[in-house]
Formats: structure tokens, sequence, C-alpha cells
């Protein structure tokens, strides 16, 4: 007898209450949860983390989360642990769904772990994020090949994942990153080789800032003084060991695509953009990086 497919839910929403962001609303169904509200010294800032207590995603499986921050709300959301999805031999699809609403004046930062598809697994992701021209949001996706330590390198059926970003409601930015590596002829399968789309490495990830102020901010982060000096992006592709560039999507929005060895790598880099952005534009220092 087959196990019952799980349809995990998790909606929150967070509001402003006398200066600092409560979660005012709580949605959750096995085996998504989010944690208990933490706050660090006497930041407005609600943190928590998004659970999944379940192994993973099994095949026809679906996760979906809604994090909502109305006006002048602020939250920092971290995931617990690696998104794991399971083989799936009779070609069901494991579904994504993630939804991210910012109203004006709020502020979201919103930092998953890496998403590891297992061999013969089957993703389809799509992530939207809704948000006020005079709102701020950073948040990041990162993408295993699968199991590295077994050498289970782009052994998965199908991988799909599409983020759509909305400003004020117009479609701003959609990206979409789709592979089948079964389909395709074994002399054609170039895409983890030098002139592949993952030009010679294994791991991939985006990072999205958006903020009012963030053009700016950008300004001065990539600012050379001479031709010959290698900027912010080099120095941080030598740090990290990643290929590492960024494109403004509009003025208050940029985008950041990177590829690497490792999650930990490209998720470090990351981490520095992201400190380096709360200081320019919030005077606020690194947030607390803590796991359970």
């Amino acid at each position: 007898m087959n196990a019952p497919l799980k349809h995990g839910i998790l909606q929150v929403e967070v509001q402003q209450d006398n200066g600092r962001s409560i979660i005012s609303s709580l949605r959750q169904r096995m085996p998504l949860r989010a944690s208990n509200p933490l706050y660090f010294t006497d930041r407005e800032e609600v943190f928590f983390y998004i659970m999944n207590p379940a192994a993973g995603l099994l095949q026809g499986d679906q996760h979906s989360i809604l994090v909502r921050l109305k006006q002048d709300a602020q939250a920092v959301v971290f995931g617990q642990g690696a998104t794991k999805v399971f083989r799936s031999p009779q070609g069901n699809l494991s579904r994504v769904f993630t939804t991210l609403i910012v109203e004006q004046g709020a502020r979201l930062e919103y930092m998953p772990e890496v998403v590891i598809p297992f061999a013969e697994s089957c993703l389809f992701s799509r992530t939207n994020l809704q948000i006020s021209s005079q709102a701020s949001a950073f948040f990041w996706e990162i993408t295993a090949p699968g199991r590295v330590a077994r050498q289970e390198l782009f052994k998965y059926n199908l991988l799909d994942q599409q983020t759509n970003i909305f400003l004020d409601g117009e479609l701003i930015f959609s990206d979409r990153f789709m592979l089948e590596p079964p389909k395709v002829l074994t002399f054609l399968q170039t895409w983890n080789g030098q002139l592949g789309v993952m030009h010679g490495y294994t791991h991939m990830g985006t990072f999205w800032a958006i903020d009012p102020n963030m053009e700016k901010a950008m300004l001065e982060l990539v600012q050379r003084n001479t031709e010959d000096e290698n900027g912010f992006l080099e120095h941080m592709a030598e740090r990290y060991n990643i290929l590492i560039a960024g494109t403004a999507i509009c003025k208050q929005a940029y985008c950041f695509r990177a590829l690497g060895h490792s999650a930990e790598n490209i998720q470090e880099g990351f981490k520095e953009i992201w400190r380096i952005l709360r200081l320019r534009l919030y005077n606020e220092l690194e947030w607390p990086w803590r796991k359970f």
C-alpha cells in the first residue's frame, strides 16, 4: 500500500505592533511548521525558522508556503535544513510553491537552505515575490546537483525552477531553469563542461536584493578607483572560489548569480553581500547566523 501524499501548508502573516513586528496570523499543516518567533536584543524584526520534520519531498508531495508582511513590518526567515527531493520512480512531480508578499514600508529577509534533488527525482518549483516599490526584500535560492558525497551529479529526472518578481503588481523579472538530464543524449550532456550552462561548476545560486535606495548602495559597492583594480565581485570570486556576476533589474532591484563547487561557498558569498547591503542601507550589523 502506497503512503499518502503530503500537502504541507504554511501561511504566516507579520504585522507591526507597538514598534515590534509580530506573527499576527499563522496557518500550518504537516509537515511544514514555523518555529516560535525569536527576537535579538532590542531589534524590531521578528525572526523564525521554516521547519520540515519529515525527511523531505517524496514523489507527488506538495509544499505551499506563503509569507506576508503587512505595512512597516520586518521579518528575517531562515530554513532549518536542506530541502531534499527523493526519487520519483513513477515520474510524479514533487512540487514547491512559495509566495512572498511585502507591503509598503516592510522589509523581508528570506534565506532558505539548499535544495538537493536526489537521483531520479522530479522537482517543480515556483517562487513569486510581490513587493511594493516602497518596501525591501533580500532572498536567495541555492541548488545542488544531487548528493555530491555519493558522486550523484545531475542524476535527477527533472529540475524545473522559476522565480517571478512583481513590483507594484507589474512583472519586472522572471527567471526559469529547467533541466531533464535523461532526455539529453550522452554526447550532448555538456552543462557541467567549461562551455556548458554550469561552466564546469556543480552548484548554482541566485540572490535578489530590492530596496528603494538600492541604486546608490550598489554604485558605492562596485565602484573602482582604477580600471585595473579588481572590483568587489572579483574579490568575492577569489575569496570563495565561485563565479559570480550581478545585474540591475531596475533602479531598485538587483540580481546576483553564482556558480560554485559547494553550496557553502555560494552561501558564504551571498552572506557577505547581505551583510554589506544591510550596513549600507540600514546601518545595521550582520544578522546572527544560527541553526538548531
